[in-house]
C-alpha cells in the first residue's frame, strides 16, 4: 500500500480520529479493533491493512500528537540553555495533561508505551542539541550519551513529577534547571 495515496491518508486519519474519540470515552483497554473501525465506518480489513493492531495505532498517535504539539523553539534549537530546558519541562507536562486526562488513559494500560515513545524522543531531541555544541566544540564528544540519558531522564521526571504532585510547579522547574545547568558546567 503506498503511504502517500490520498486515500490511505485519509483513512489513516479517519482510523485516528476514531481512535482519539474512543480513547475520550473509555479507557484503552477496552477499546477494540472493532471499536475502532465501526466508529470509522471501514471494515476491518482495511484497519489491518493499515495497522497490525491498536498498539502500533496508539505508538503512530502518540508520536504525531508528540510532533505537532512540540515548540519550533525546542525543535530547532542548537544550544541547550535554561529557556530551553524550560521549555521543554513545561511542553512534557502539558503533554501529559493533554493525552492522561483528556483520554481515558490510566497506569495500568498503555502508560509505560507511552512513557517509552516519549523517552525515546526526549532523547532524540536532547542528543540532536548537544551534537550541534559537540559541532562547535562547546561540549566533549566523549560527555555527549551520557549527558543525554541524564538530562532527558532529568527533564522528563520533573515533568511528571509536576504533572502528579501538582504542587510547586515553578520551584520544582527551576531546581531541575540548576541540577542541568551545573551539570552542564562541570563537563565543559
Amino acid at each position: 500500500m503506498n503511504e502517500k495515496d490520498p486515500r490511505a491518508v485519509r483513512t489513516k486519519n479517519l482510523l485516528k480520529e476514531s481512535f482519539v474519540q474512543l480513547l475520550e470515552e473509555k479507557d484503552f483497554k477496552y477499546i477494540t479493533i472493532k471499536d475502532i473501525t465501526t466508529k470509522a465506518t471501514i471494515n476491518r480489513a482495511t484497519f489491518y491493512a493499515h495497522y497490525i493492531d491498536k498498539y502500533i495505532l496508539l505508538e503512530e498517535l502518540v508520536i504525531d500528537c508528540f510532533e505537532e504539539m512540540l515548540p519550533i523553539e525546542i525543535l530547532n534549537s542548537i544550544n541547550l540553555t535554561e529557556d530551553i530546558i524550560k521549555e521543554l519541562i513545561v511542553f512534557l507536562y502539558e503533554y501529559n495533561i493533554s493525552f492522561y486526562q483528556k483520554r481515558k488513559i490510566d497506569s495500568t494500560s498503555i502508560a509505560s508505551t507511552v512513557d517509552n515513545l516519549l523517552k525515546y524522543k526526549i532523547d532524540t531531541l536532547i542528543e540532536k542539541i548537544l551534537n550541534s555544541m559537540v559541532a562547535r566544540n562547546e561540549l566533549d564528544s566523549k560527555d555527549t550519551n551520557i549527558l543525554v540519558k541524564l538530562i532527558s531522564s532529568s527533564v522528563y521526571s520533573c515533568a511528571q513529577y509536576c504533572y502528579f504532585s501538582k504542587n510547586n510547579k515553578e520551584y520544582n522547574i527551576e531546581k531541575t534547571i540548576s541540577f542541568i545547568m551545573n551539570g552542564m558546567k562541570a563537563v565543559k
